[in-house]
């Protein structure tokens, strides 16, 4: 008679759309876990063409993991891969990093700590490992020893680095899959603070987070965030979410006009101008479509 299988301690879920050409770094990190403890990895797939499916059992021989394939593919969306890989855990609970990034050795073993005390963690992103200098440029970069805020209101876990107990994640339904493309996992940490449940910092989660290289994806993620800012505040107005002050756009507007001049210089002037132009086109876009101003 076969033996049973051994429970994991955590599942980790991987979203996943045509990332067959990049997760092999992060399966390897995955497998370079120092946990002590069994664990799942779960490749919530959300529709790809590139023969993700047919590739997991060579990657599970290959990194030596628990690796299993999951169907995401009914709803279009990170935020419907995640909740995939969160119904379809056998763990309590459920870790989330990206196909793209490098999570470090001592990952998984911060966040199970750190979830010893806490529904939702979330570790810390380092950006300065797997990207150029110009890359890094065009964006502030993480918050350090501390969750990011937005809003003037709570903090919250980033999508890419956070692990929740699956009941916990389930009582309040879920990722909403209907934020796309920014404000979905601080709409998850929101709501899971709101509902009575505590919030905390794994800092020795840590994971290499990948920029986009391109330009014209940067910015259009720029924008997108932005806009999603103006949901959040409409969503959560009333439990205390802020706008900023109203002057902080015309200063951005003024700061914009003043540099434009940066257009026609290097890389890095040129990219931070155009992603300081997305942020503010996005927050535009945001308070004509939810009706809130951000500031």
């Amino acid at each position: 008679m076969a033996e049973p299988a051994v429970s994991p301690v955590v599942s980790v879920v991987v979203p996943c759309l045509n990332v067959v050409d990049v997760v092999d770094a992060q399966l390897k990190a995955l497998a370079q876990q120092d946990l002590g403890a069994p664990f799942e990895v779960l490749l919530a797939d959300n529709g790809s063409s590139d023969g993700l499916r047919e590739r997991v059992p060579d990657w599970a021989r290959t990194f030596g993991l628990d690796l299993h394939w999951v169907d995401a593919s009914a709803v279009r969306g990170v935020s419907a891969a995640r909740n995939a890989g969160l119904r379809a855990a056998r763990a309590d609970l459920v870790a989330v990093c990206d196909a793209d990034d490098e999570v470090v050795p001592g990952w998984l073993r911060a966040l199970v700590t750190a979830a010893a005390d806490a529904a939702v963690v979330g570790g810390v992103n380092e950006t300065t490992q797997i990207n150029d200098a110009i890359r890094t440029t065009w964006r502030p970069g993480p918050p350090a020893g501390r969750l990011p805020t937005k809003l003037d209101f709570l903090p919250y876990a980033v999508g890419c680095n956070l692990a929740v107990h699956r009941d916990a994640a389930l009582a309040v339904g879920g990722w909403d899959e209907t934020y796309v493309a920014g404000g979905d996992d601080v709409d998850f940490s929101w709501r899971l603070q709101l509902a009575g449940h505590e919030l905390a910092l794994a800092p020795g989660a840590v994971v290499h987070y990948r920029y986009r290289t391109d330009l014209r994806g940067t910015a259009r993620q720029f924008r997108h965030y932005a806009r999603s800012e103006a949901r959040l505040l409409r969503d959560f107005r009333e439990q205390g979410a802020r706008p900023s002050r109203p002057s902080r756009s015309a200063r951005e507007a003024k700061w914009l006009v003043r540099h434009a001049h940066h257009l026609a210089r290097d890389e890095a002037q040129r990219g931070r101008w155009i992603c300081r132009a997305a942020t503010l086109l996005g927050r535009l876009e945001g308070a004509r479509t939810y009706r809130c101003w951000v500031g």
